[in-house]
This record gives structure tokens, C-alpha cells and sequence, in this order.
């Protein structure tokens, strides 16, 4: 009778997937029926206030609302309550709403799983996506590799993907990063389904995406926070943490908004150097792992790229620099006019609309961020964009693939655009590039060295389990 325990011992062990459910709660207000910038101020203060990392508000010019969005019911009552009692703001103009239940997948396993294994519509686990990367490598080692450029504060590995073909010779690259912020999910899994989506289309040759890996050199980091997305995406975690888990602070606070923490007018408008505010900047520029890691990164191909990409969400729009400050930068038109085409390729799909201009021109001030410094190093064209949806979040899993294929059709008209109206940036790159090449030492570690390394001792493991088997059958 014992037999059947083994079997049942071997099939947890050896693959475990359970889910998390997560489930937030909004509420919009209206101001179309307060018109007042005061009140408004009052509002976001009254929130802000709270210090507590459970809640989020924003203010969407968009909409022309304030969002409030929390994970505690309780939370949410209370701050509606003192907006009416406190602020006056007339009950018609708050509008309270439950949003849909999102589940998320964690899978543990001694072995590793095969491509086909991987969810690529749903939101997964930091380690599941890794391994994907790394299973992506090793079936297609002519076009893709794999490098850890970096650890996280708690020690997990800052892994990207490069997607290359290096037959087509030297070629401008493309940086798309996703995951700074640990609650904009939806990022994370955008980013890996355009991964598997470039990769298919260059083998089923899909003329469109073919064009696009032949072309480019593709460098794409889905999850660039680690640590916080763990912390977001854990059944005892905060669904709305922002941050990474860097324990530094001299206060009980943890964290840094990595989108404060990037070398270009760090410390001004826009970040806080309260260790306990949700845009705390860091101590200093670069100070915090993740950005350190991915920016040594991108410095060592200085020159050599053509277009840097950071997803976030929500809001759906389309912002270049400058961040810092509501002034154009000297490249605006260009920037653009290049995000106009974006947006008309986005549109094409499914008629979703995303509005475009400069960070600090149609959002807000945010000095330290990622899109600005990849400029302000050589880059020609940086931006971030912020993914669906317009109110929250909390992203259903069916709007990732249509996003993903939504954003690479408009990169097709995105890069098209620029080759005819900015011919001298592609040429100027490549030959950058090709210079490069004999010269050049990669200093950074390919992860399938690790992931070997990682195999070998889930195999020793696998083995260990399986001799035990055999003794327990043996034996009784």
C-alpha cells in the first residue's frame, strides 16, 4: 500500500502549481463635478498621508478623474468617508467598483519544463519566466541567448533575452524592458509574449516580424524588479507594492521606486527623499542593484542603440522625454512623431487609442527616470509606455496577448517611419556596431552556464528521489 505514496510523493515534488487569487477595489472620482484644483490637491494629500503602500491614487487628465486603488475594503471606506465628511466632495461624484478577481500561476519543479509547459497568457512567476528564457536558448541557439547582468538585493538573477540573428550581420539595437514596478504585471507578460511572438514569427516566417529580427537586435529584460514583483505576486505580499525590497532605509520602510533612482536630474521634481513615500528615490543615483545592473548594461553597447523601450501601465500612452521638467527636449518632433506612428499601428489592431507626448509635458514631472537617462546617453529614441487599461492595475490575463500583438505591429510602422524619415540613424549605427565587433569582449555571464548549473543539480536531485523510490519499492 505504500507504492502509491511514492508516485504521490514524486508527482508533487517534482511539479506544483497552485494559485493566487487577487482581487483589488476602486474608486473614481469625478472632476468634471468638482472643478476644483484645491480640493483636488486636498484629496491626494488626504491619501498620501496614510503612508500606507495598500493604496494607490492618481491623477488621470485622461479621464479627468482621481483613481483610488487599494486591496483593503475597509481602507477604501474610510477614505471615501473623510472625502465626503471632511472635503465636502458630493457623494455623485464618487463611483466605488470591485474589479475582477486575477489568478496567478506559481509552479515549482526539480526539473525543468519543456517550452510547451509555459503559460505565455498568463501571469507567471519570476523563476517560470526564467526558465522559459532559458528554455528559449537552448531550442534556438542560433537566434536567441540568455545573460544575468545583474543579482537583486535578495539575490535573485536580473536575466535578459537577446534576440539576434546573426546571419543578417550587424544591426542597431533595441532595448524593451518591463516589471520596474512591481505591481504593473501586465508589463512583465507583455514583454515575454512578444519574446515567444518575435521568435515564431521569424521561424513561420511572418514577413512582418521576420523584417524586424533581420534588421534589429532585440535585448529584452521582462522583469527588471525582481524582488518586488516576488513581493507583489506572493499570496502574503501587497498587490499594489511599487518598489524593489531593498532594506537600507535607516527608518522600518523598504524600498526604492527604481523609476526615481536613473542617473539624469536624479533627486529633483517627481521623487522624494522620504524613505517612506512609494517614489522614494534612493540614496543616491544608480544606488539601488537593479538599475545598476541594467544601466552597466546598456553603457557597454553605448553607441549602438537605436530605440529604448520601458513598459509600464496603466493609462495607455506613449511618453519620451523630458521627464523632469515640462520643457521639449531638442529631439521633441522627432520623438514624436516616431510615438505617432506607434500609436497608428497600436490603433490598427484593435482600435485601442494611446495618446502621446513628453513625460513631464502630459503626465507629470518625474526626475530620474529610466526613458530620460536612455536619452541623455546617446539614444535616439526612448520612451516609456503605459499599457492598459485606462483605470487600474489589475489587467484580466486575455488583454496580454492582444496588447502583445497590438505593440508589435506598431513597432512594424514604428521602425518604418524612422527609415524614411531618419535614414542616417540606422547607417550611422550599424557602423558603430561593426566597429565594435572585432574589439569587443562581453563581460557579462551567458545564463547557460548557470542554467547548467542549475540543471545538473535539479538532475542530482531528480536522481536522489528516484534511487529513494526504488529502495522504498525494493524494500517493502
Amino acid at each position: 500500500m505504500r507504492l502509491p505514496l511514492y508516485i504521490l510523493l514524486y508527482l508533487l515534488v517534482t511539479s506544483v502549481t497552485y494559485s493566487v487569487t487577487k482581487r483589488l477595489e476602486l474608486t473614481l472620482v469625478d472632476l468634471k463635478k468638482i472643478n476644483d484644483e484645491s480640493l483636488v490637491k486636498k484629496m491626494m494629500y488626504m491619501v498620501h498621508s496614510l503612508d500606507n503602500p495598500k493604496v494607490d491614487i492618481r491623477l488621470s487628465k485622461r479621464t479627468h478623474s482621481l483613481i483610488i486603488e487599494t486591496e483593503d475594503p475597509r481602507l477604501l471606506s474610510l477614505i471615501t468617508y473623510r472625502f465626503k465628511t471632511e472635503l465636502n466632495i458630493p457623494p455623485g461624484a464618487l463611483t466605488t467598483r470591485q474589479l475582477p478577481e486575477v489568478k496567478v500561476k506559481n509552479t515549482y519543479r526539480l526539473h525543468k519544463r519543456s517550452l510547451g509547459e509555459f503559460d505565455i497568457t498568463a501571469y507567471n512567476s519570476h523563476e517560470s519566466v526564467n526558465d522559459y528564457l532559458d528554455e528559449l536558448s537552448i531550442s534556438y541557439p542560433d537566434l536567441v541567448t540568455t545573460k544575468i547582468i545583474g543579482y537583486t538585493h535578495q539575490n535573485r538573477p536580473i536575466k535578459i533575452l537577446i534576440i539576434n540573428n546573426q546571419k543578417s550581420g550587424a544591426k542597431p539595437k533595441v532595448f524593451i524592458d518591463g516589471g520596474q514596478h512591481a505591481r504593473e504585471w501586465i508589463s512583465p507578460a507583455v514583454v515575454t509574449h512578444m519574446i515567444h511572438q518575435l521568435i515564431n514569427g521569424y521561424y513561420k516566417e511572418d514577413d512582418r516580424l521576420r523584417s524586424l529580427v533581420t534588421k534589429y537586435e532585440f535585448h529584452m529584460l521582462p522583469i527588471l524588479n525582481p524582488d518586488g514583483y516576488v513581493y507583489s505576486y506572493s499570496d502574503h505580499g501587497i498587490r499594489l507594492w511599487r518598489k524593489n525590497m531593498n532594506n537600507v532605509t535607516t527608518t522600518n520602510c523598504t524600498g526604492v521606486d527604481l523609476n526615481r533612482n536613473w542617473d539624469f536630474h536624479w533627486a529633483g521634481r517627481g521623487g522624494s527623499r522620504d524613505e517612506c513615500s512609494i517614489v522614494y528615490q534612493g540614496q543616491s543615483a544608480f544606488s539601488e542593484k537593479e538599475t545598476k545592473a541594467t544601466s552597466d548594461y546598456i553603457l557597454s553597447y553605448q553607441g549602438q542603440w537605436h530605440s529604448y523601450f520601458s513598459f509600464h501601465s496603466f493609462g495607455q500612452l506613449i511618453l519620451f522625454p523630458y521627464s523632469h521638467t515640462a520643457a521639449p527636449n531638442p529631439d521633441y518632433e522627432k520623438h514624436r512623431s516616431a510615438a505617432k506612428s506607434l500609436a497608428a499601428g497600436i490603433k490598427s489592431v484593435n482600435n485601442r487609442r494611446y495618446t502621446v507626448g513628453a513625460v513631464g509635458m502630459i503626465l507629470y514631472e518625474a526626475s530620474g527616470s529610466s526613458e530620460s537617462w536612455a536619452y541623455s546617453i546617446g539614444v535616439p529614441y526612448s520612451y516609456t509606455l503605459e499599457l492598459p487599461d485606462l483605470f487600474t492595475f489589475v489587467v484580466p490575463t486575455d488583454v496580454i496577448e492582444p496588447t502583445a500583438n497590438e505593440l508589435l505591429q506598431g513597432l512594424v510602422e514604428y521602425f518604418q517611419l524612422i527609415e524614411e524619415e531618419d535614414p542616417k540613424v540606422y547607417k550611422q549605427l550599424v557602423a558603430n556596431v561593426t566597429e565594435s565587433l572585432p574589439t569587443r569582449e562581453d563581460n557579462y555571464q551567458t545564463s547557460d552556464s548557470l542554467y547548467s548549473s542549475e540543471r545538473r543539480n535539479s538532475q542530482n536531485i531528480f536522481l536522489l528521489l528516484c534511487l529513494t523510490m526504488m529502495w522504498g519499492i525494493i524494500y517493502y
